[in-house]
């Protein structure tokens, strides 16, 4: 059971790092609709709302960013469902997720998916009505411990090697 742990973790950690250079570039939005107000410092984009940051691409129905004094704090997507695909390196293969709801916290750099959450990365599979991720202190919770009947499912395949071992010289 720690290795099934080890391994998803390890597929949250590519995640993180991802995101750590996306976040430093321009976010562009697109939306059927964009309201702002200012006494909530608070921006909603409805309708087909597309958000592409670096190699972050995410479809919702709703996005609501929650930007005291003019800077973003909190994101909500809202849809069914939310959709996102990343690309954690140049080499890894681009994860794949979805959730009734994605909440991104920036300062404290905190992701909760809720409802029917699921994350694909090649074969692999995260699935839970609720996963959360602490990039800060790379930590996933997924499940709730008080519930026997929402469970977590994880699928993960072993590594192959693409190409053959080294023989060994003098033979």
């Amino acid at each position: 059971m720690k290795q099934w742990i080890a391994l998803w973790l390890v597929g949250w950690a590519v995640f993180a790092q991802a995101l750590e250079k996306d976040s430093e570039q321009p976010v562009y939005i697109e939306a059927n609709s964009a309201y702002y107000d200012k006494k909530t410092d608070q921006s909603t984009y409805t309708g087909n709302v597309i958000l592409i940051q670096g190699s972050l691409h995410l479809n919702a129905d709703k996005l609501v960013a929650h930007s005291p004094g003019g800077k973003v704090e909190k994101v909500i997507a809202y849809g069914n469902p939310v959709r996102f695909r990343q690309k954690p390196k140049p080499e890894a293969e681009e994860m794949h997720g979805e959730s009734k709801q994605a909440e991104y916290y920036m300062e404290r750099k905190y992701i909760v998916l809720i409802g029917n959450a699921v994350v694909r990365q090649g074969k692999n599979e995260y699935a839970s009505d609720r996963i959360e991720y602490d990039q800060v202190n790379d930590v996933v919770k997924a499940g709730e411990a008080s519930s026997d009947t929402k469970r977590v499912k994880i699928i993960l395949h072993p590594k192959t090697e693409s190409s053959p071992p080294p023989t060994p010289k003098g033979n």
